[in-house]
């Protein structure tokens, strides 16, 4: 039975307004009644080691997306003072997040008095994670059963195509999870709210079809269909999936009463299975303030390999007026095909002439052989997945070292060389959950591997995997969707594991 934790719900009757939203905070910093210090979880969940009390989320998008967190956990049981080490990762490549008004204290019951304890600046570590990422890192003073921790703090994002995910669920029980998100002119998302709830394929057609029809209404026509549907744009008929098309409006999505969920299944990270809100940019056009321009230049499709210092200096790059618009599959596939970093790969002369004419003898399967392993022994893998090329072609093969894109789109290029048929593979690793199977979603994969066929025989291949056998992969290959990219008839393609071989990780079974 669900758990209930009805002395809390009376605390929410007394918190003040949120500015601008027009509704009441569902917590408020420092503000605790001594009630909150007496809850405790029940149900399935009594062992569990911390709750948390609140998880209140808010995103608004102008110059930046600003995303503001505040989060109260109760800590219940010694094996939870792991809680009260916090981390927060956040993206310091191409300035792409600033950190700010971050705090966090402890709440003790003391001599009946409530009693608080702050983290002071010098204790929160700023630690470098890679060239991409920091984190924030701190832990809470004075922690032990029955205290409260409380944090809060604002990211101001470099976000623009695709916002962070926001997940209701924990690994320990949740009283209470909000968030809020305002969408203002000129920006149409996509959002979608998902509990635990895939879609069955003739969903997906009639979600399709409505995808269809925002590609192709006017925007005017849109927005009034839209209105009278209170901005839904598809849902299942038990709500566990819906998506709404959201512009110039606010909106507010609570869960209450969720269990603790630690572990997933079939290799899924356990995020993959909590209820959450995901967010994609469908459009955006007008005439925006010059302060929106390091916004604007993510969507560039050079960003990632350019940055931002080049693209400003950019005439090109920075036009007054901005059209953006979510890319259909056949586009995206495409803009692949000829991007630098990928398609402009498979076109380039690698130096392995003396390697063609000395295998070309060989049987279909004896070259194929050839060409993996002299991939795998000649050029190195950094440890990085990546969905383009690390460096420009000259220099990888000058380096002898790369990425997972660059080694696998070096190993394409090869085998279509020797004469044998094989397309590049678009994958997310299984460790980070099932892609965006209804349209292409900025940074959904991360990784490429290779999709041969000899004779009608398909094989997939990864000069990653670390092994001489051909029927292997590497492990995170395993147990996701990938996205075959060519010229003609691109598509979708499975990778999962049958029953009598799930002992062995690597072994690749995969169907179009």
């Amino acid at each position: 039975m669900r758990p209930t934790y009805l002395v809390w719900l009376m605390l929410f009757s007394s918190v003040p307004a949120i500015c601008g939203f027009g509704e009441r905070l569902p917590v408020k910093w420092g503000k605790i009644s001594a009630v909150e210090f007496s809850i405790t979880p029940l149900g399935g969940d009594t062992a569990a080691a911390a709750i948390v009390l609140c998880d209140f989320g808010y995103i608004e998008i102008s110059n930046r997306a600003f995303y503001t967190r505040h989060t109260r956990i109760k800590i219940l049981k010694t094996e939870g003072l792991r809680y009260a080490a916090i981390e927060i990762p956040y993206q310091t490549k191409n300035r792409h997040d600033d950190f700010y008004d971050l705090k966090a204290h402890t709440l003790a019951m003391e001599n009946g008095r409530i009693v608080s304890y702050r983290v002071t600046s010098d204790q929160i570590d700023d630690i470098k994670i890679n060239d991409e990422w920091n984190k924030k890192k701190f832990t809470f003073p004075n922690v032990k059963p029955g205290v409260i921790i409380e944090f809060q703090y604002t990211v101001a994002s470099l976000d623009f195509e695709k916002l962070d995910t926001w997940y209701f669920q924990r690994e320990i029980p949740t009283l209470w999870s909000e968030l809020r998100f305002r969408v203002p002119e000129p920006f149409v998302y996509l959002v979608t709210f998902v509990n635990s709830r895939q879609l069955a394929p003739d969903e997906e057609m009639a979600y399709g079809q409505k995808l269809q029809w925002l590609f192709d209404t006017r925007a005017h026509s849109r927005r009034i269909a839209l209105i009278r549907n209170k901005y839904l744009l598809f849902a299942t008929t038990e709500s566990r999936y819906k998506v709404w098309a959201l512009n110039n409006m606010k909106k507010k999505i609570v869960m209450r009463n969720l269990p603790g969920l630690a572990s997933g299944f079939g290799g899924q990270p356990v995020t993959a299975f909590y209820p959450q809100v995901r967010f994609d940019l469908f459009e955006s056009s007008g005439n925006l303030p010059r302060s929106f321009r390091p916004l604007v230049l993510t969507t560039h499709e050079d960003y990632e390999t350019r940055g931002q210092w080049s693209l400003m200096h950019d005439r090109m790059a920075l036009p007054g007026y901005v059209q953006f618009r979510l890319q259909t599959w056949s586009e995206f596939n495409a803009g692949l095909l000829e991007h630098d970093r990928f398609g402009m790969y498979l076109r380039k002369n690698s130096g392995g002439n003396r390697l063609i004419e000395s295998i070309n003898s060989l049987s279909k399967p004896d070259r194929l052989e050839a060409i993996l392993q002299y991939v795998r022994k000649n050029f190195q893998w950094k440890g990085e997945f990546t969905l383009f090329a690390s460096q420009d072609f000259d220099d990888f093969i000058h380096k002898q070292s790369g990425s997972s894109a660059d080694l696998n789109l070096l190993l394409v290029s090869l085998l279509r060389q020797a004469g044998i048929t094989a397309d590049p593979l678009l994958i997310r690793t299984s460790d980070r959950g099932m892609p965006e199977k209804m349209f292409p979603v900025k940074g959904q994969f991360n990784h490429v591997i290779v999709l041969a066929e000899i004779d009608g025989v398909q094989v997939l291949l990864d000069a990653t995997s670390g092994t001489n056998d051909l029927n292997r992969l590497h492990k995170l290959d395993i147990g996701t969707l990938g996205w075959i990219v060519r010229d003609d008839n691109p598509g979708w393609i499975d990778i999962y594991l049958q029953e009598d071989i799930r002992k062995d990780e690597e072994a690749p079974v995969f169907k179009l």
